[in-house]
């Protein structure tokens, strides 16, 4: 029972993470008047002409949160399903991977120019994500709610995921015979 209420935070908490890499994470609309936005996968979210944008796509990021939340995904299938072979290494490989993706959108907060540094360079405008004078602006641009959200998360899955890969281990060689001489 345990095992399946996890399995089914697990499963919200993943959906929840991937319904956010899908929103935007930037926009540059409101500091360069123009009506670009993209979301964590590094799409352009703005319906224009293909190729007047093509040269002006992030870095796909939101690519390795997808995979990390798909590993958790998988994870909680196998732990509502019982299937202790499958469920039990991927417990933790699901900590550790959503746990890495809780890094990128610190990131990108961060550092802008990871997710952006492309764009920007396309656009001519490379140095203002990396000059501290126009930080109000690269503030301006990251969606940071999202970005936020997304960090806090993914860090939530992560502590349920070890929550669950801690509550499934085997107990010690001498507790099991002691629990087993008690009950004789």
């Amino acid at each position: 029972m345990q095992q399946r209420l996890f399995a089914l935070a697990i499963a919200i908490l993943a959906t929840i993470a991937g319904w956010l890499t899908t929103l935007t994470w930037a926009d540059i609309g409101p500091a360069f008047d123009t009506p670009f936005q993209w979301n964590g996968f590094g799409t352009l979210t703005t319906d224009l002409d293909a190729g007047s944008t093509a040269g002006l796509q992030a870095t796909p990021l939101g690519m390795w949160v997808a995979v990390a939340c798909l590993i958790a995904l998988v994870a909680a299938v196998a732990m509502a399903v019982p299937t202790p072979a499958l469920a039990n290494p991927l417990r933790p490989i699901a900590a550790v991977a959503t746990l890495i993706a809780a890094v990128i959108p610190i990131v990108v907060l961060l550092r802008p120019s990871t997710f952006l540094g492309g764009v920007f360079d396309a656009m001519g405008i490379g140095p203002i994500l990396t000059d501290d004078h126009y930080a109000d602006i690269v503030d301006e641009v990251l969606a940071q709610p999202t970005l936020i959200a997304l960090a806090v998360v993914l860090v939530v899955l992560a502590a349920v995921c070890v929550a669950a890969a801690l509550a499934t281990r085997p107990a010690k060689p001498a507790a099991a015979a002691e629990a087993a001489a008690a009950a004789e």
